[in-house]
């Protein structure tokens, strides 16, 4: 199995579609320990709403594209958001918050209400990636207020979303159903091209609800609406969810069979941080199947990925998987090695928790 993608395609896709946020979802992300298929899960959590802060897109164009006149103090928020999202999907979450906070005290300084509710948005998805849930909620909670405000149903939409995922991260699965169908509703009255991303995060809920027939709806319906808008990345995430379903069911062959459709979507998509959840993946597949080297393979390679794109959050997590697998096999030497790197990447992250009790 590892031959296959060790010679799978990395070639870029350009993923600016015309009215649509940028197609990057980096959760993705859990940083504490949970068991492991609740640290899956919720790593894929945040890799499902990276595009959600590029909302800038949404409403401004594709910035890439063409230039858009706006006054100065704009067109810097707009920079600063962007260079948060930059630092979000690299994992380095100290840098996306302190981007997002200049973004928003730009736009409440030329009382821009979209933009605020916009630089809210994106702090609280950060909040929620470096588990802030506090902070998470009340950000959230005031984007939802301008949305409310101003009438506008995409800021209403996102901000469900956002706080589906922050019910969800909580243990309150059933209100993050509830306030995720809110979002979804929207979108389909209103026509939104995000409403497979959407899907795809409820399908999640309900999955580790187990719910897995309800879930498996959900992520097909996810799939055939992300399909039917040529997103191929979000197509990604809901053959992923699938899989995660049919790895719950004992369906090793069809899991893997979507798995290998997600790792090759992301590596033609050049998305490091979901090319390393794929791998993971495809590494607690193949210890239920008993392939115990190949497991190690596939979590070395994730582990590879995490840790050039310094996301040492993620590479905690699965270096976690490396040190357990080590262990069984009485490696006392990699042991060794890859437990004294999980301390030191432990060390480098704590500043972040730290501020956080601060400020609390």
């Amino acid at each position: 199995m590892a031959d296959k993608y060790h010679g799978a395609s990395q070639r870029g896709i350009e993923a600016c579609a015309s009215g649509r946020f940028r197609e990057e979802r980096v959760m993705k992300k859990t940083i504490t320990n949970y068991e492991l298929r609740i640290t899956n899960s919720k790593s894929q959590i945040f890799l499902l709403f990276a595009a959600y802060c590029l909302l800038l897109t949404f409403f401004y164009g594709c910035v890439s594209s063409k230039k858009i006149e706006m006054p100065k103090t704009q067109a810097e928020a707009i920079e600063f958001n962007q260079r948060g999202v930059d630092a979000f999907e690299a994992g380095n979450y100290e840098i996306a918050l302190i981007a997002f906070q200049k973004s928003l005290k730009l736009n409440a300084g030329v009382d821009n209400q979209k933009g605020a509710a916009i630089s809210l948005l994106n702090l609280g998805r950060v909040y929620l990636a470096i588990d802030r849930f506090d902070d998470a909620k009340s950000v959230l909670e005031r984007a939802m207020k301008i949305g409310l405000n101003l009438n506008d149903q995409l800021i209403i939409s996102e901000a469900y979303a956002s706080l589906g995922r922050y019910y969800y991260l909580i243990g309150k699965n059933k209100d993050a159903i509830d306030i995720l169908e809110k979002a979804v509703a929207i979108d389909s009255k209103e026509g939104y091209r995000t409403t497979g991303s959407k899907l795809n995060i409820m399908g999640t809920v309900y999955k580790d609800s187990n719910r897995l027939e309800e879930a498996e709806k959900i992520f097909n319906d996810a799939l055939k609406a992300n399909q039917g808008y040529g997103f191929v990345i979000d197509a990604a995430d809901s053959f992923r969810g699938l899989g995660d379903i049919s790895l719950q069911k004992r369906d090793y062959r069809k899991a893997g069979e979507l798995y290998e459709s997600a790792l090759l979507i992301d590596k033609k998509s050049d998305k490091g941080a979901k090319i390393s959840l794929d791998l993971f993946s495809l590494g607690v597949l193949s210890l239920k199947e008993g392939d115990i080297k190949l497991s190690l393979d596939f979590f070395l390679r994730a582990y590879a990925v995490d840790n050039s794109r310094g996301d040492n959050r993620r590479a905690v997590k699965t270096l976690e998987k490396i040190i357990e697998i080590y262990n069984e096999l009485g490696d006392k030497n990699n042991l060794e090695m890859y437990s004294l790197e999980r301390e030191r990447l432990l060390q480098k992250e704590m500043p972040l928790q730290k501020e956080g009790e601060r400020e609390q």
